[in-house]
C-alpha cells in the first residue's frame, strides 16, 4: 500500500513537472509569435518534448492557452493572499500588492499583451465575459469559473485590507465597493497603456505614482470644495 502511495506521489510530481516545462515554453513561443501565430509544433519543440507527450497534457492549443491564462490569475491571487498575511499596516501593504501586480504583469508582459492586444484572443475572452450561455466547451466553462473565483478572491481581500485600513484610521472612510473598482481600473489601464510607451516606467516608479494619487489624491486640503467645477 505504502510502495502504491509512493509511486503515484511520484507520478503526479512528474505530472506537474511536465505541465510546468510546457507551460513555460508555451510562453516563450508567444513571446517570439504572439499567440495567432504560435502552434504546438512551436512549443513541444521549446519544451523538447514529442508532440504524443503535449498532446497527452493539452489537446488543443486553446486548452493550453486557456491554462496559461488560468495560472496567471491564480499566481495573482496567490501574491496578493500572501501580501495581506504579513505584519505589516494596511498602508504598507497596499503599495506592496500594487508594486506587486505592476512587477508582475511587467514579468508575464508576453501574457499582458495577450490578454489586452491580442485580437483573437480579446475576442474570445469577449465571449468569455459578456456571453457566457454561448459557450459549449466543458473546459471553457470550467475555466471562466475558475477565473472568476479567482479574481474574485482577489478583490475580496483588497476590500478586506481596505476595510482595516478604514478601521484602524490608515484611510478615511470611503465607499469600499467602488474604490476596489476604481483601483482594479487603474491598474489594468496602467498595464495596458505600458505597452504602448517604448520606455515605460518601472513598477517601482509607477508604484510610488500611483500610491501616491491614491493615498494623497491630487486635491489641495484648501482646495475647490467637493463637486465645484
Amino acid at each position: 500500500m505504502k510502495r502504491k502511495v509512493l509511486q503515484e506521489e511520484r507520478e503526479e510530481r512528474r505530472r506537474r513537472e511536465y505541465r510546468r516545462c510546457i507551460l513555460g515554453a508555451a510562453e516563450k513561443a508567444i513571446l517570439a509569435k504572439g499567440t495567432t501565430g504560435m502552434t504546438m509544433d512551436d512549443v513541444a519543440r521549446e519544451a523538447q518534448l514529442s508532440k504524443a507527450t503535449l498532446y497527452h497534457y493539452f489537446r488543443s492549443k486553446g486548452e493550453l492557452l486557456l491554462e496559461i491564462l488560468g495560472q496567471f490569475f491564480e499566481e495573482i491571487e496567490a501574491g496578493t493572499r500572501k501580501i495581506n498575511r504579513l505584519p505589516l499596516s494596511a498602508a504598507e501593504r497596499l503599495r506592496k500588492e500594487i508594486h506587486f501586480y505592476l512587477h508582475f504583469n511587467e514579468e508575464k508582459e508576453n501574457i499582458s499583451r495577450m490578454l489586452m492586444m491580442d485580437r483573437s484572443f480579446t475576442e474570445r475572452m469577449n465571449i468569455f465575459v459578456t456571453e457566457e450561455n454561448r459557450l459549449t466547451s466543458e473546459i471553457d466553462r470550467r475555466f471562466i469559473t475558475k477565473m472568476k473565483a479567482k479574481r474574485k478572491e482577489t478583490l475580496d481581500g483588497v476590500a478586506a485590507l481596505l476595510e482595516e485600513g478604514i478601521a484602524s484610521g490608515e484611510f478615511r472612510k470611503v465607499d469600499v465597493a467602488g474604490a476596489v473598482v476604481f483601483l482594479e481600473s487603474l491598474l489594468q489601464g496602467y498595464c495596458h497603456v505600458r505597452l504602448w510607451h517604448d520606455r515605460p516606467l518601472s513598477a517601482k516608479a509607477a508604484t510610488d505614482i500611483i500610491y501616491d494619487l491614491i493615498i494623497r489624491g491630487i486635491g489641495k486640503k484648501d482646495g475647490p470644495a467637493k463637486g465645484a467645477l
